[in-house]
């Protein structure tokens, strides 16, 4: 920080209220989740700032949110009694530039969404007027949970990018279905399979029951 030395601020005055940054450097080797920034508002030959902490919804030994900014990402920071030496990262800003993942075009502010740097996604619907109330996962691959809680149509599905392989459980039907696209396979020291009615099996090809005693009763 030794370019900091001329500048007036690097010297003890005191910087009130919050400023603009932007992330240069989130790889803390001391794993304390912080990061560095550099202000727009300063000279462009001045270092970057000291580790900034981060103000995350929960924090504490091995738990909490962890969402930290990516490298150019722009943050809002404030300092330790204005004192530039204790940087705090309050938050992240949208721009001009970085537009935020989901838009409020209809006004009703429906949707909550976290979007990874890659692409993945965890979204919340609050639509039920529209029928769309429910929480989805995707993967950037196209992989997906939907907790569907819509009106009607309750139900949890598990579905792969193909849409050949799923698992869905249907709260409406009261119905469990599970789809392979080639094979499908359980695995247990016991299986049990009981059926209250009455029970089919049925197969196009070959029907195999093989056991180390098969007892048809």
């Amino acid at each position: 920080m030794d370019t900091m030395n001329g500048d007036p601020v690097a010297r003890g005055m005191k910087i009130s209220g919050v400023v603009i940054g932007v992330v240069t450097d989130n790889n803390d080797n001391e794993g304390m989740g912080r990061v560095k920034v550099k202000f727009p508002w300063r000279d462009d030959n001045q270092d970057d700032s000291y580790w900034a902490r981060i103000a995350n919804v929960m924090a504490g030994p091995n738990r909490g949110a962890y969402f930290l900014p990516e490298v150019n990402d722009e943050v809002l920071v404030a300092f330790d009694h204005g004192d530039i030496h204790f940087p705090y990262v309050l938050g992240a800003l949208w721009n001009g530039n970085d537009a935020p993942p989901e838009t409020n075009s209809d006004g009703k502010n429906n949707v909550r969404k976290i979007k990874s740097r890659s692409g993945h996604e965890i979204i919340f619907n609050d639509d039920a007027e529209g029928g769309q109330e429910k929480v989805e996962i995707h993967t950037k691959a196209g992989h997906k949970i939907v907790l569907d809680d819509a009106s009607g149509s309750e139900k949890i599905e598990i579905v792969d990018k193909s849409t050949n392989n799923l698992v869905k459980i249907d709260s409406v039907a009261n119905e469990i279905s599970i789809k392979s696209g080639t094979k499908l396979s359980i695995e247990s020291q016991m299986i049990e399979i009981k059926s209250g009615g009455m029970m089919n099996i049925e197969a196009t090809g070959n029907l195999v029951i093989k056991g180390a005693m098969v007892m048809i009763n």
